[in-house]
């Protein structure tokens, strides 16, 4: 059984992962979805390898995978981007990046990494404000609107950012190394105490990728 670096609260298994199966309705909810399969991809910054996943540096786009369904190109990095699709997909997802690196006869990799990192989603109108208390970055809509990316400090951490709103209510999805998950998680947890933050459980991961699409 594979679990996530963040402790789960009223278990369960599914697809061979210990989620949380507990569901908050409070304004503001913190959500470990480290168990979505999750693909980094390494390449020229421009080329034809940008130009498949279809996104450019800080920004995000979704796709339909075949066999996969839905998944979030994040463009992460100058040539790297990770893929994030649902629990369990890794396998055929990984496949799928293989095919294309290959046929764009670009010198470039697709890493798994599902299981070195961790994913977390602050969702809620008081997720901006939550950020503030432990990240530096101006997180306005003209700065970092609704589909954006970038890579900075929060809580100390060095974090990927993604702006993910969900039926136009503010989400941000943080992801860092394993090592640091349950340290984030904690400061997040502390930062939103005020505002009444509450611990969701995993949803599906079709809902959960499906949820912020624009």
């Amino acid at each position: 059984m594979s679990r996530s670096a963040v402790a789960v609260v009223n278990g369960r298994v599914r697809d061979g992962w210990e989620i949380g199966a507990g569901v908050s309705t409070a304004r503001l909810t913190l959500r470990d979805e480290s168990p979505l399969s999750k693909i980094v991809v390494r390449a020229p910054f421009t080329g034809a390898v940008r130009t498949d996943l279809g996104v450019s540096f800080g920004r995000t786009t979704r796709a339909d995978v075949a066999g996969v369904g839905q998944v979030l190109v994040v463009g992460a990095a100058p040539g790297e981007w990770v893929v994030l699709g649902p629990i369990g997909s890794g396998i055929r997802l990984l496949g799928d990046l293989h095919e294309r690196l290959a046929a764009s006869g670009e010198f470039a990799s697709a890493v798994d990494i599902t299981h070195g990192r961790c994913l977390v989603r602050l969702h809620g109108p008081d997720a901006r404000r939550t950020l503030a208390k432990v990240c530096g970055i101006d997180l306005a809509d003209d700065s970092v609107p609704d589909g954006s990316a970038l890579r900075t400090s929060v809580a100390r951490i060095v974090t990927d950012m993604v702006r993910d709103d969900v039926d136009g209510e503010l989400s941000y999805l943080l992801h860092c190394e394993r090592s640091s998950g349950q340290f984030l998680a904690d400061m997040l947890l502390d930062a939103g105490s005020e505002f009444g933050i509450e611990v969701t459980g995993f949803a599906s991961g079709a809902a959960t990728l499906a949820g912020g699409a624009r």
